[in-house]
């Protein structure tokens, strides 16, 4: 920015105007106007900083032109130089934005101070105005959001009234940014969801092979059995009512695979987000039938363990069986050659109202000091490569904290990992 402003001096009298010429041209760039509609010609084609004006003046009279000085640009410094000055003139000026009210005969070191102040205040003030187009439309593709603004000359201190405009500006940028947070917010929730299927798809790729053998299983007993009673139907067997009960364990044996396929489906299917009042201990028991073969393959045992009278909590129940049924393939995980998994689900009583607290411990090999803190960061894994994507507590802490919820973890090298979640109960 130039250190040199560009002032008007405006008054009728050639003595005091090219005396204050005299005085100022050295450092700054001066026009001069012997009226009032002269002057107004001069600001409306010259980039004016700073006005000295006279009051009284033939025709327009000074505070007229003061007025209309202001409607061109709030923001152009005035001081007043008369020789006719009221406390009513001065009064009246100062309402209408003026900087500084001088008497004539003034001296030299009087009038420059006042004029160094207020070309220092208007520099200020488009340093303000800078700063703020900076920081509120420093985004790419944002500039055009000050089209409707005046623009910022570096050679001169035009600029309309900067405390209104900042307002304008910030009100803008802020309604900006709200429209851009809750279109984040939108495509964060679109993210979430997407992981939290694509984890539960990655679940059912775990349990997949072991309803493989299940089912397998049972359509050999299926098979045997009708290869049983054909048999008996080709020896015309007499016992018809034995018959009837080979019959009717081939139909359970059917009903069982059908339940165990269908299980497979509604758990990788995408549910609607809804919270309904949810009986913990039969969302448990409903994840068990998940991961038995498993537990049976990997010589785990599952004890379970509930306080009577569990209190009700609001939540999602797709989304919470889903971690639960994370924690239980984590606990198993780390229990590869086998141990004990139990959870546990309570009521804790608290001045803000009763908790649910639920616990999964396992006694597999506990998780290192080094990592704790990790476990619920995205794609953090203390499985082999090829295990598993990283994102199970991540996504399960997600779910739990989306309900009002908590989770965390205790754990211990070679002790075991328990995670307690808690919920709000609800009132009854």
């Amino acid at each position: 920015m130039s250190s040199r402003a560009n002032i008007l001096v405006v008054d009728d009298d050639l003595g005091p105007r090219e005396s204050m010429r005299m005085i100022l041209k050295n450092t700054h760039t001066v026009y001069t106007a012997d009226n009032g509609e002269s002057a107004l010609r001069v600001i409306e084609e010259k980039p004016i900083d700073l006005v000295t004006l006279d009051l009284k003046m033939p025709g327009m009279q000074g505070m007229d032109v003061l007025k209309e000085i202001k409607r061109l640009n709030n923001n152009v410094e005035v001081i007043i130089v008369t020789g006719y000055g009221t406390l009513n003139t001065a009064t009246e000026a100062m309402k209408h934005g003026v900087n500084s009210y001088i008497t004539k005969p003034y001296n030299i070191d009087e009038i420059t101070s006042l004029i160094d102040k207020a070309i220092e205040h208007r520099k200020f003030n488009l340093k303000l105005r800078n700063f703020f187009q900076e920081a509120l439309f420093s985004e790419e593709g944002e500039e055009e959001e000050m089209d409707n603004l005046p623009p910022l000359n570096e050679g001169s201190l035009t600029g309309t009234d900067i405390s209104e405009e900042l307002l304008d500006v910030t009100e803008l940028k802020f309604k900006k940014m709200k429209e851009k947070k809750d279109d984040f917010s939108n495509e964060i929730k679109e993210l979430e969801g997407r992981l939290i299927r694509s984890e539960k798809l990655s679940m059912v790729g775990q349990l997949a092979a072991g309803y493989a053998h299940e089912l397998n299983n049972k359509l050999s007993t299926i098979s045997g059995y009708a290869e049983f009673l054909h048999g008996k139907i080709n020896r015309s067997h007499p016992e018809l009512s034995e018959l009837l009960n080979n019959l009717q364990t081939i139909s359970n044996q059917i009903d069982k695979a059908t339940k165990f396929t269908r299980n497979i489906l509604d758990l990788s299917r995408e549910e609607s987000s809804e919270s309904e009042p949810t009986d913990v201990q039969k969302l448990i028991e409903q994840v068990m039938p998940y991961v038995e073969h498993k537990a049976q393959k990997q010589e785990i045992k599952i004890m379970r363990e509930f306080e009577s009278h569990l209190p009700l909590i609001s939540v999602d129940l797709g989304k919470l069986e889903q971690v639960f049924l994370n924690l239980t393939l984590n606990a198993f995980h780390a229990m590869p050659d086998g141990g004990t998994l139990s959870i546990e689900a309570s009521r804790v009583s608290r001045e803000m109202g009763d908790l649910l607290r639920v616990k999964f411990k396992d006694s597999g090999h506990g998780i290192a000091a080094k990592n704790i803190k990790k476990i619920f960061e995205p794609f953090f894994s203390t499985k082999g490569k090829g295990v598993g994507t990283g994102l199970g507590l991540f996504i399960s802490r997600r779910i739990v904290e989306s309900f009002q919820g908590s989770i965390e973890v205790v754990s211990k090298e070679k002790e075991g990992t328990t995670f307690i979640i808690e919920f709000p109960a609800l009132m009854k």
